[in-house]
């Protein structure tokens, strides 16, 4: 995002959990001056906790998504369809001790 849009008031949001992806981002705003204000973080409640305490320990913006309303069970859905892997992730989760 360029700087007249940042004067603008306009703050870039990352969704990922790609840790690779987080640290390019990272890189990259520093490398070009961006500083931590001018962008922020999205991640998905319960997925990738450590990374979104390491985030926020850092000093970076970050929100933790959650899914609600009338139509969170089909993106849930989606979310497991998309990748067979959620499956097991929410299985581990449901039943930690």
């Amino acid at each position: 995002m360029g700087a007249e849009a940042r004067a603008g008031g306009l703050r870039a949001v990352f969704g990922t959990h790609d840790t690779s992806l987080i640290a390019a981002i990272q890189q990259h705003a520093s490398a070009t001056g961006v500083g931590r204000e001018a962008f922020e973080f999205a991640l998905l409640y319960g997925i990738q906790r450590s990374v979104q305490l390491r985030l926020a320990r850092d000093g970076y913006r970050l929100r933790v998504l959650i899914s609600y309303g009338d139509y969170w069970f089909p993106w849930y859905m989606r979310r497991l369809a998309e990748r067979p892997a959620n499956v097991w992730f929410v299985a581990r989760t449901m039943f930690a001790k």
